[in-house]
């Protein structure tokens, strides 16, 4: 069972991943250089090449913010999502566990560590980060992140349980809580009719996403006002 109490291992001195980082993770080879211009302006182009896709492109420019300053918290984060957009999840772990360090308490950037630790295989860290927060601060986010690690790693119990928890905290909240709860349903517990509750409830909360009501319709049910089911666990 894992503890959601233990601390997490990267709230370390700053000093000491940088410094064994610094070498590997941040090396400016093959990079074209842009000796002179700001880091501003550097983090501003990395940002346009990211919006756009251009991950490749995008990791050189907050590669060279790195090279001069290791510490700089948003060229960190930005890093870490160009590698695991290009998918080197153990790396961008690495990158994002510093700067949450530097921005300790910071919600979707804690979040994002714990997809990058998820996919680069360290399942107990991510779920170790998000059940804490989760605990902590009676977040149905965070819940609901659980229960998609749950469903992604085939624990139908804990992600159920999770799923639940969510909805019970925000009913009314995101369509998503309950396009999982049915996903979980049908996926990993095999329960038809509960997975088309679940997508009933959602089609009260947004009737014009074609998401809901195509699967509805999968169900050989037709999507319409009396179909609606009230939010809530």
């Amino acid at each position: 069972m894992r503890d959601p109490s233990r601390l997490r291992q990267f709230v370390l001195p700053i000093a000491l991943p940088i410094a064994l980082l610094g070498g590997a993770l941040f090396s400016t080879a093959g990079c074209e250089t842009t000796r002179g211009t700001p880091s501003i302006v550097l983090q501003e182009r990395g940002d346009h090449e990211f919006e756009w896709g251009r991950y490749d492109s995008a990791i050189g420019f907050y590669r060279q913010i790195l090279d001069r300053e290791p510490g700089d918290a948003d060229a960190l984060e930005m890093y870490g999502r160009c590698l695991l957009e290009l998918g080197k999840p153990v790396e961008a772990a690495e990158s994002l566990s510093i700067a949450v360090a530097r921005r300790p308490g910071e919600r979707d950037l804690l979040f994002l560590l714990a997809e990058a630790e998820f996919q680069a295989g360290d399942v107990d860290e991510a779920f170790d980060l998000v059940r804490t927060w989760a605990l902590d601060n009676n977040d149905a986010g965070a819940w609901f992140t659980l229960a998609d690690f749950s469903r992604r790693s085939s624990d139908p119990d804990t992600a159920r349980d999770a799923v639940v928890r969510a909805i019970e905290i925000d009913p009314d909240g995101s369509v998503e809580y309950y396009l999982l709860a049915a996903e979980i349903d049908i996926e990993l517990l095999q329960n038809t009719s509960s997975a088309l509750r679940r997508l009933r409830q959602a089609y009260g909360l947004a009737p014009d996403d074609p998401r809901v009501s195509d699967r509805i319709r999968a169900y050989g049910e037709i999507p319409g006002p009396t179909l609606v089911l009230p939010p809530g666990p």
